[in-house]
């Protein structure tokens, strides 16, 4: 799939603003690409199809580092694989250890008090990330409809900045990433929010969610003006 530089430059900006927003300890992206160390994998027992997996693509906080035993994983498989596999977000904020999305010394470590994983638009990869308190309902719906409009960088583009270099108030907040999301599908759809091709369908809302967003955001249909 051939993605635009301005994609691979969402995907980013994305990234860095959930750091900030969520106050993350870790944030990382997986995306959809072909199996590529099936012979050596340790998750290969659990792979239903080795034609494809989730590659880890960008990690940004406590490591920049996309190699390691969670590189990989199948598609439908593990926490992981099944947000991608079932479109749907997945939070937990109790005993991540005992749930094994972490060693119970690094979540001591990094004070870890939730975690969350979303898919990425047209099931393309997941974010995920690691957060010091408590995630509310609200922010991961918030991440999960940002995230539905990001677009993966392509194969091989492995990604690894660091913390967002600019000052604390040119940083974005969550609800700005999510408006620019809407904004963004919007332009893309012309401005048609609601059937198979509307922004709503892209996003995987229905179309009086979607309404309800963009009122609340102070988000109009391009050539409309905004609420702003």
């Amino acid at each position: 799939m051939d993605v635009k530089p301005a994609s691979r430059s969402s995907l980013r900006s994305l990234a860095r603003g959930v750091l900030e927003t969520c106050d993350a300890v870790l944030v990382r992206v997986w995306t959809v690409a072909p199996g590529d160390s099936c012979a050596i994998c340790v998750m290969r027992p659990e792979c239903p199809d080795q034609s494809a997996c989730l590659h880890l693509v960008l990690s940004l906080g406590a490591t920049t580092r996309i190699e390691g035993p969670f590189r990989r994983f199948p598609i439908g498989a593990r926490r992981m694989g099944r947000v991608l596999a079932e479109r749907v977000p997945y939070v937990e904020r109790d005993d991540l250890a005992a749930r094994g999305l972490a060693t119970a010394a690094w979540i001591a470590l990094h004070g870890v008090r939730s975690f969350a994983a979303v898919p990425l638009g047209g099931g393309r990869g997941v974010l995920a990330l690691f957060s010091r308190r408590l995630l509310t309902d609200a922010e991961v719906d918030l991440l999960a409809l940002a995230a539905s409009a990001a677009v993966p960088p392509s194969r091989g583009d492995a990604v690894t900045t660091g913390r967002d270099p600019r000052p604390a108030a040119e940083r974005r907040t969550l609800a700005e990433i999510e408006r620019e999301a809407i904004e963004r599908v919007l332009t893309e759809t012309g401005g048609r929010v609601s059937g198979p091709r509307g922004a709503a369908s892209v996003l995987g809302l229905k179309p009086s969610t979607l309404t309800s967003r963009m009122q609340k955001l102070g988000v109009r249909r391009p050539g409309r003006g905004s609420m702003r």
